[in-house]
């Protein structure tokens, strides 16, 4: 996507970081419903880093993401947090942690082999009584199709956008959004920007089929925002 890449510098005009403080509060209140002990945790696709500015005041995390582009943005936002670039499927960092958290990124996988190797990797990286969080985005118990819009100033820059996801073959296990971004710059000029992704759409037995695969166990623990519509549930997942 462009937005994670040539246009990554408006990342925090479209979703800024305090957006998600309920949240990482809620994901921290299930971590900890599994794992009290947290000490230090590594976080795969962390994009803008906006979960770990609150994450990290209760453990060590280090962030990994394949955009070099959004990682720049989250070094702006967390400069105490190691940064690391690479593929959550084949990065290796050497350590292990007691959990490995991933959001939303993880969705944007498509096919079952990626998310199988995403989870054998982050099986290699965690420690004897270490878990896996999930929060991805949609099952396909859950999806509904959706429109959503928003974005902030900031200083003399400004961005709105409209988002729109839909679901085209209920069989492809994918679903499609569609984004529409308009850019003000310092100067006050105008532009406006169209952009595309895919996500992965699979139930909750192929997830915790999957999981099993990887030597996980999974628990799925609704998650209930205040101000954001819809069935929510997070993945814990536990060694076997």
């Amino acid at each position: 996507m462009k937005l994670y890449n040539e246009l990554a510098s408006w990342w925090p005009l479209m979703s800024p970081h305090t957006e998600y403080e309920e949240e990482a509060e809620l994901y921290l209140e299930i971590i900890r419903r599994y794992h009290p002990d947290i000490q230090k945790a590594v976080e795969f696709g962390s994009g803008g880093g906006s979960n770990a500015f609150y994450l990290k005041r209760n453990f060590s995390m280090t962030l990994t993401d394949l955009s070099p582009e959004m990682l720049e943005v989250s070094r702006e936002l967390n400069p105490d947090c190691e940064h690391i670039q690479g593929d959550m499927r084949y990065l290796d960092l050497g350590d292990e942690f007691d959990l490995v958290f991933i959001h939303d990124a993880i969705t944007h996988f498509t096919d079952k082999a990626d998310l199988l190797e995403v989870m054998q990797n982050a099986k290699k990286h965690l420690n004897e009584k270490g878990i896996l969080m999930i929060m991805t985005d949609q099952f396909e118990e859950t999806f509904k199709p959706v429109t959503d819009h928003g974005g902030i100033d900031q200083a003399k820059r400004g961005m709105r956008y409209l988002e729109w996801t839909y679901d085209t073959d209920p069989d492809d296990h994918k679903t499609e959004t569609e984004y529409v971004y308009v850019l003000r710059n310092e100067d006050g000029g105008i532009a406006r920007e169209f952009d595309r992704s895919e996500s992965g759409l699979f139930s909750m037995p192929e997830w915790e089929e999957l999981l099993a695969q990887a030597g996980f166990q999974a628990h799925f623990e609704r998650v209930e925002y205040t101000e954001v519509e819809g069935n929510y549930f997070a993945i814990v997942a536990t060694q076997l």
